[in-house]
């Protein structure tokens, strides 16, 4: 089956443009304990108040990490957070770093008021089922970012709207799922979990041919085993 957006090349890029270069996003190797190391800048946040309402994909849906606890730093300008429903609004002059437990619904966002480019650093715990040797093999990972990101921005970019089943699939190989904002939370991760696994994994890489990963959006190269 044909792929419904045409898919950029990035694969080659140290620094990814998103939305026309409102935001950009680079990795450095993760330090001992982690699996990814992200740095990601909004360069004007304010831009982003043109941008139609469920239009803006540099917000991650609602979800949650099957085993990685989740870490922020803001280092500059501000950015709201939103955990098991809670929203809370934090500065580079917040006590940091900001932690999102594994198994928490969570999302998070830029301050589209602040006027100044805002930068925040995402690192994640090592998956259990990685080996130490190999701390991206598993869970989130900059392949995952790359891929997520790129084919997300693609879809702005073609005015196509994202597929379910293709996000389905690059969570599920990611170890996360999307998450619902109500409900008992246990049963939510139940529902949710097999989202990805009936919607995503099957019907989007059995199904429909959707891949996790894509040459376009991730060179091997780059993991750092």
């Amino acid at each position: 089956m044909a792929f419904h957006v045409k898919r950029t090349d990035t694969a080659h890029l140290d620094t990814l443009q998103q939305y026309k270069g409102i935001r950009s996003t680079r990795w450095e190797r993760p330090p001992n304990g982690l699996s990814v190391l992200e740095i990601q800048t909004t360069h004007t946040p304010t831009a982003l108040q043109e941008v139609p309402a469920g239009k803006n994909y540099l917000t991650p849906p609602y979800h949650w990490h099957w085993y990685q606890d989740e870490f922020f730093h803001v280092k500059e300008g501000r950015y709201i957070f939103t955990l098991e429903g809670k929203d809370t609004t934090v500065s580079a002059s917040d006590p940091q770093p900001v932690r999102i437990p594994a198994r928490a619904r969570h999302t998070f966002k830029v301050d589209d008021t602040y006027d100044g480019p805002c930068t925040v650093e995402i690192t994640t715990g090592i998956s259990p089922k990685s080996r130490l040797d190999d701390p991206e093999a598993n869970g989130a990972s900059e392949q995952f970012f790359r891929n997520i990101y790129t084919y997300l921005d693609d879809c702005w970019l073609q005015g196509v709207e994202p597929s379910l089943p293709q996000l389905l699939l690059m969570l599920d190989g990611a170890e996360i799922s999307m998450a619902f904002p109500w409900g008992p939370d246990w049963l939510m991760r139940l529902v949710t979990y097999s989202m990805g696994v009936v919607i995503g994994r099957w019907f989007g890489g059995y199904v429909l041919g959707y891949k996790a990963s894509y040459p376009e959006y991730f060179d091997e190269k780059r993991r750092r085993s």
